[in-house]
């Protein structure tokens, strides 16, 4: 099957593995930097003109409706032009039309990627999910219901939070239940057409759970990490290695889960959503 299909298909039909529900992978947030040129930077401030003052940039533009995107130009600190003199950042999975009109400016391999956000949406209550950590000593924190992995600012951070109740107290939308698990990379400035594997490496180790009821013995337990009952750092050594094996032995590894999702081509996921919808192409070409 046409992996796009299967991907539309996915919702209805969902991935077969032990305790999985239906499951997407999106981009969900991307911040591109670039050094362009005096003519393509003349062409930006002329379609956008500057909204908001900026420390770091002398020049920027900010939407938040109706889909957000934000482009800053030329940096105040001069040593930042050794690296970029522009930022673009929207989310890919639902693009306004200005942010790919400035990505569509210049050649893609022309965008080097400073932020990327992986998500697993999986289609089951947050309540009934759980997510294994690597085994290292990376930092665990909660804000309300919501758990982080990593620090902020470090080159990996991954939360795990109830994207139903987001979506209800956000946008007002109604939903069917939806955990997610976002993955929140900080690569050194790599062009965006030459990502591979290695780039998505530190997703290795993360395993998720999606119906802890299927974990006979551990459900309590599990559930008592994911509510904020129990913290998983403070569990005693027994509790982690059972933990550990039960979920090793009923989940993937969520790196291979990305990869299987992708059918493997990561160029294709690094673009998607990044072109002209066809019509659009039709108007552009008509001019």
């Amino acid at each position: 099957m046409h992996r796009h299909i299967k991907k539309a298909l996915l919702p209805l039909i969902g991935e077969h593995q032990e305790g999985r529900e239906a499951m997407r992978v999106i981009k969900d947030k991307l911040r591109l930097v670039a050094s362009l040129t005096t003519e393509e930077i003349n062409r930006i401030k002329s379609l956008f003109p500057t909204k908001r003052h900026n420390l770091y940039f002398h020049y920027s533009y900010y939407q938040r409706k109706p889909n957000f995107f934000a482009v800053w130009l030329l940096p105040k600190k001069p040593f930042v032009y050794r690296f970029f003199n522009a930022m673009l950042s929207f989310n890919p999975a639902n693009p306004p039309l200005e942010a790919l009109e400035i990505f569509n400016m210049i050649e893609p391999e022309r965008w080097k990627v400073s932020r990327l956000d992986v998500a697993f949406d999986f289609s089951t209550p947050y309540e009934d999910c759980f997510l294994l950590p690597p085994p290292t000593n990376l930092k665990i924190s909660r804000y309300e219901t919501t758990l982080y992995y990593g620090a902020a600012k470090s080159a990996l951070s991954v939360c795990q939070y109830d994207k139903q109740k987001q979506l209800k107290e956000v946008k007002g939308i109604d939903s069917l239940p939806m955990t997610r698990i976002e993955f929140r990379l900080k690569p050194k400035q790599k062009p965006l057409t030459r990502y591979d594997k290695e780039d998505f490496i530190k997703m290795k180790g993360f395993r998720f759970v999606s119906n802890t009821n299927e974990f006979t013995g551990l459900r309590c337990l599990l559930k008592s990490v994911t509510s904020g009952k129990r913290d998983w750092r403070n569990l005693k050594r027994k509790d982690k290695q059972a933990i550990t094996v039960a979920v090793k032995e009923r989940t993937v590894d969520m790196l291979d889960l990305f990869l299987e999702y992708i059918e493997g081509d990561i160029e294709s996921f690094m673009l998607e959503g990044l072109t002209y919808p066809s019509l659009m192409n039709e108007s552009l070409q008509a001019v």
